[in-house]
């Protein structure tokens, strides 16, 4: 097991815990600049009508130049309205909603100034219903490369094309198996078994 880094991202994809639940110790980058159309403000889930993208609005107060930690959640909060009635329209059947969904609306509901402070409460919760044993550090600068850690910040991309085990999603005798979606997608439709089969996954 290895020392990892990566970036904070929203309800993130499996593959991101997967890195996780494989590493000795994590560290998430504290220090980088806000990145557009990544998993720091979006994530994918398993709906009605296919793969649904869930994107939480953002203003950068320095455009390119704004920190992570400076990325401003915008508009009203009607936007976790939102994003909540999609998970519930897609997970509805699924067999552990009703087991996690109280305490992930809970902590979506919050009033959070930026993408920062949302994604780190989620991420804190999100380690806790998975029952993961994972200390997580942040980062005191910010560094293009590492020689001591694995660095996983790609991940927050959803250009990042790591392939994943099937396993059985609520409308996959509509669609197909879905890659790498949202770990709300694993959690609702594995519930407790979701840990270990986050270890089965191969990162190579």
């Amino acid at each position: 097991m290895n020392d990892i880094l990566l970036s904070i991202a929203y309800f993130p994809p499996i593959s991101y815990f997967a890195a996780m639940a494989q590493s000795k110790s994590v560290m998430i980058e504290a220090n980088e600049h806000y990145q557009k159309k990544t998993y720091r403000s979006r994530c994918y889930i398993a709906g009605p009508h296919g793969k649904q993208t869930l994107n939480i609005p953002i203003i950068r107060p320095s455009n390119n130049q704004t920190k992570i930690k400076d990325a401003l959640i915008g508009g009203d909060q009607n936007w976790q309205k939102q994003h909540w009635n999609s998970i519930i329209t897609a997970y509805n059947s699924s067999p552990f909603l009703l087991y996690y969904q109280d305490e992930i609306k809970d902590a979506l509901f919050k009033k959070y100034d930026t993408i920062w402070e949302l994604n780190n409460e989620l991420l804190k919760l999100l380690i806790e219903l998975l029952q993961l044993n994972i200390e997580i550090k942040y980062t005191g600068e910010y560094k293009k490369s590492y020689e001591s850690i694995l660095d996983y910040r790609e991940l927050s991309s959803p250009k990042s094309n790591i392939k994943i085990n099937d396993y059985i999603q609520v409308f996959g005798d509509k669609h197909g198996f879905i890659n790498d979606l949202s770990i709300l997608d694993l959690l609702f439709n594995l519930g407790p078994e979701a840990s270990s089969y986050l270890l089965s996954i191969n990162l190579d």
